[in-house]
């Protein structure tokens, strides 16, 4: 009965601490709501070359606690969940995930060109005009499609996202697997919004990782931790 009990407080704890931390990421991203609407489309540079020391060492936490568009994402996702049930993140096959989530970088490589072109003066201010409000009709979309499938944005076609995953080659502490405490439960696959199969990993090395760590504290055996590489 005892054990029962202790197991009861536990589940109850870690409840709380889910809730708390989802709590400070939702804070976190109005602020760089506020940001954004305050400083327009440059805010997010501001905010990614203020957050570079933290994501040097964990990562890119803009990408997983402070983006605007995460936060819309995290909406439409909470209402496909409750609608759909099941049947959400069914809409892209894996082996179309695995291509597809190269596309952000695509998305990326043509913006800069776009930029050195339009600073050279080879591309005029309507065509660089069209390109911009074609950038953002497909970020509206892609928000859109979190509805269907966890931060599509994110996976798929954010160019900010793209650039920063980069700094994952860089950083100073990665998340570890403990497998004499994992039981392969599968929880952390299941959590992470970029679809990465970290039950499968001893160390989380993907690019695509936002450095949101729901694997880490949503583990029911605190088998995952953020150590030293």
């Amino acid at each position: 009965m005892g054990i029962r009990l202790n197991k009861a407080e536990t589940i109850t704890s870690k409840l709380k601490n889910i809730k708390r931390i989802n709590t400070y990421r939702s804070v976190l991203q109005l602020v760089g709501l506020s940001i954004f609407m305050y400083f327009g489309m440059e805010s997010t540079i501001y905010v990614i070359l203020l957050t570079i020391p933290l994501a040097l060492l964990v990562g890119p936490v803009y990408c997983g606690w402070m983006c605007p568009r995460g936060m819309f994402q995290d909406l439409a996702g909470l209402m496909g969940r409750k609608v759909l049930g099941k049947r959400y993140n069914k809409l892209i096959p894996k082996e179309v995930h695995n291509r597809l989530r190269y596309f952000r970088y695509i998305i990326m490589i043509f913006v800069l060109v776009t930029v050195v072109l339009y600073e050279l003066q080879i591309v005029g201010e309507s065509l660089e005009s069209a390109i911009v409000d074609g950038l953002i009709a497909i970020m509206v979309i892609s928000i859109l499609l979190s509805f269907f499938v966890d931060r599509a944005a994110c996976k798929y076609f954010c160019k900010d996202g793209a650039a920063a995953s980069l700094i994952n080659l860089v950083i100073l502490k990665k998340i570890k697997r403990n497998s004499s405490l994992c039981d392969s439960c599968g929880i952390c696959d299941r959590v992470c919004p970029m679809w990465i199969n970290v039950s499968k990993k001893d160390v989380v090395e993907d690019k695509t990782c936002i450095s949101c760590f729901k694997c880490v504290y949503e583990c029911p055996r605190d088998a995952l931790s953020i150590e030293e590489d």
